[in-house]
């Protein structure tokens, strides 16, 4: 016999705070959804796409010194228009929001149910374990493929608008995401120890 649903009390102060994350969680979805549209309605056409750039060790000249002079900056992102992707690059700037926007939409929904559940009482069991790990794995895939195609949209814009005479391969990473796989990773692995000891604790009673 399994004791995966054990309840566990909640007050009610802490059932309305799961039950207000889900609802900032349902909005959460519908920003991120929105941000995807919007970016694939912008790179849809294929025509004068901006797309964000980081840079190292690059500098600029600005008009911000006295009466409008040229002041050497350094720039480490700027927004580069293509006017026509090439296909490999298309490609990428249609799958990018694609994969980001499913990967958080899936973790944030992954999110919804796990508090769904803490609402319900059901806090050490197999099934939030499931939950957090797999929210882990979206976020991971998501991040992996994603950082893929990013970098295929920087390099394929780069090239575009130089002719391919720039030199420099910039390589964009975005270290956010690791650390809320490593802070999930860990959360799963204490729920996991906690579904252990209350199942190890409701067999000696």
């Amino acid at each position: 016999m399994t004791h995966d649903t054990t309840q566990t009390g909640l007050s009610r102060a802490d059932r309305v705070g799961m039950y207000t994350t889900m609802a900032l969680a349902a909005g959460g979805i519908v920003i991120v959804a929105w941000l995807a549209i919007t970016r694939l309605v912008e790179v849809l056409p294929g025509r004068n796409v901006p797309v964000l750039v980081p840079f190292v060790d690059e500098v600029a000249r600005l008009p911000i010194g006295p009466g409008g002079a040229m002041v050497d900056v350094a720039v480490d992102q700027a927004i580069v228009t293509v006017p026509r992707p090439a296909p490999a690059t298309q490609f990428a700037l249609v799958a990018e929001p694609l994969v980001h926007g499913l990967a958080i939409i899936a973790g944030i929904a992954l999110l919804a149910m796990f508090c769904w559940n803490l609402a319900g009482g059901r806090a050490f069991s197999r099934g939030n374990v499931r939950l957090v790990m797999w929210s882990a794995a979206v976020l991971t895939l998501g991040w992996f493929v994603g950082t893929i195609l990013t970098n295929m949209t920087v390099n394929g814009a780069l090239s575009a608008v130089s002719d391919y005479e720039y030199d420099g391969v910039v390589f964009a990473w975005n270290w956010v995401p690791f650390f809320a796989i490593l802070a999930l990773g860990a959360i799963g692995a204490a729920f996991q120890v906690g579904e252990r000891l209350q199942r190890d604790v409701t067999g000696l009673v």
